[in-house]
């Protein structure tokens, strides 16, 4: 019997808030995840299973002189204000502030604190981090730093064309990430409490695939009720093999051949999938598909009203170089002693870059760590 891979989660957590509607709606969901990470009982010196980290703009020397007196007396109000009967001697509720303070033209430190106040018990084993900087570089050098296993974003881009030119934090981390990524969306007009009781779990033949599945079947104390297995295949006929070199028409009887062998490769796909939850007390249904994967992925999610989105997504990069590009021998080789840059490649995948743009429900993409380069 093979062994089931292992789930691509664990912690320590990150999550990445600016304290905006889907970033409330990532911290009610990995808030749920977290809580599968907390040791019974909870250990006073165990390092804290989440940790929050907000990026504040980087302000002019002129204007950090002018605010350190009152970001001083800001973290002193919060620490008189806030319970402190936490694991965390002498920080309040548990969060330990790692940085100055700047305040921006989005919510102040005072009310992002308070929201994260409102969601997570005074005991919960969380930190908080407020660094300066840019926010995608910054998120990933914390979860770095930490060997985090799940990063948690909220996805808020401008949508159309100015999203497409311009990307947003979420997508660049999606990108970026060496290890699983929940991003959370809302929708104006479909607004619901945030849930992982219907999951829509994407198979297919890919080594992503069953850790995918594996990491499903982790979630399930977390409120995962029912999943549907979905498989997504391309169309196929005969034409695109045969006719280039042989005839104009295709031979119909080839094209049913073709078809059956990829009807048989999917259902087996999804029959492995099926056998791998057949004992988690889950409501399994499957679905087989022929399309495009990201907009079937995307068009079922709405259908069946599901509330995540997860899909097994490659851990190798992928060079953002076009093929000349990437053979081509640089002109300067780079120093010993210089690093390269954090944004030197990808592991998006075409799929994963547009369910994430248009997925009707939070997307969790499962990249396992150990496998990563």
């Amino acid at each position: 019997m093979t062994p089931s891979p292992p789930a691509a989660i664990s912690p320590p957590l990150v999550l990445a808030t600016d304290g905006s509607p889907s970033a409330q709606m990532a911290q009610l969901l990995v808030q749920a995840i977290a809580a599968l990470f907390i040791p019974e009982p909870p250990n006073a010196e165990h390092s804290p299973v989440l940790t929050v980290i907000t990026v504040q703009p980087r302000l002019p020397k002129r204007a950090k002189r002018s605010l350190k007196k009152d970001d001083k007396g800001i973290l002193e109000a919060i620490a008189q204000e806030a319970p402190t009967d936490t694991g965390n001697a002498g920080e309040p509720n548990g969060i330990v502030a790692h940085t100055a303070i700047a305040r921006s033209d989005g919510l102040s430190l005072e009310q992002l604190t308070a929201l994260i106040y409102r969601d997570f018990p005074p005991d919960f084993p969380l930190s908080l981090q407020v660094r300066q900087g840019r926010p995608v570089i910054e998120i990933l050098n914390c979860a770095r730093t930490l060997q985090a296993g799940l990063i948690a974003v909220g996805h808020r881009g401008g949508g159309g064309v100015r999203e497409l030119l311009l990307g947003s934090v979420s997508t660049a981390i999606a990108r970026y990430a060496p290890c699983s990524v929940l991003v959370a969306r809302t929708q104006p007009d479909r607004m619901r409490e945030p849930s992982l009781r219907h999951a829509l779990l994407v198979v297919d033949s890919s080594l992503a695939s069953p850790q995918a599945v594996a990491t499903v079947r982790a979630l399930v104390p977390a409120g995962i009720q029912m999943v549907t297995l979905l498989h997504v295949q391309a169309p196929l006929n005969a034409g695109y093999m045969v006719t280039p070199f042989v005839s104009r028409t295709s031979s119909r009887q080839l094209d049913q051949s073709l078809q059956d062998a990829q009807r048989e490769q999917g259902e087996r796909i999804l029959q492995q999938a099926v056998s791998a939850l057949e004992d988690a007390h889950l409501n399994v249904q499957t679905r087989l598909h022929t399309g495009d994967i990201g907009s079937s992925v995307c068009q079922i999610a709405q259908e069946i009203e599901a509330n995540l989105i997860v899909l097994g997504s490659d851990a190798t990069r992928r060079s953002l170089l076009s093929p000349l590009q990437a053979v081509r021998l640089p002109r300067r080789q780079p120093a010993a002693n210089e690093s390269r840059s954090v944004l030197r490649n990808t592991r998006l995948s075409v799929t994963d870059d547009y369910v994430i743009h248009y997925a009707p429900c939070p997307v969790l993409l499962c990249r396992a760590t150990a496998t990563a380069p």
